[in-house]
């Protein structure tokens, strides 16, 4: 197992912001909201340049030895409704 230099076994990384976590999992709301995030946003885990999309309150295992990559992105894109509408 892993041990940062930071003195916490996790790093994640969500929206380019690195947050060190010590917990083995945490769901998607609370990892939205360490990160400082609106709760309404839908989670990506990314990984090898695929996004899976996450569910809320979808329980997340963290690995010790990578740091996890993790996105954000609106419940609906208003510029898709503009596009539509138009």
């Amino acid at each position: 197992m892993a041990y940062w230099d930071i003195g916490l076994r996790h790093i994640v990384d969500v929206d380019g912001q690195l947050l060190a976590i010590d917990a083995e999992v945490i769901d998607t709301t609370s990892l939205l909201t360490k990160a400082d995030r609106p709760a309404h946003l839908h989670l990506w885990q990314v990984r090898a340049g695929e996004r899976f999309r996450l569910q809320p309150r979808q329980l997340v295992r963290l690995s010790c030895d990578e740091v996890l990559f993790f996105e954000t992105s609106a419940a609906i894109a208003p510029s898709m409704l503009q596009g539509l509408a138009a």
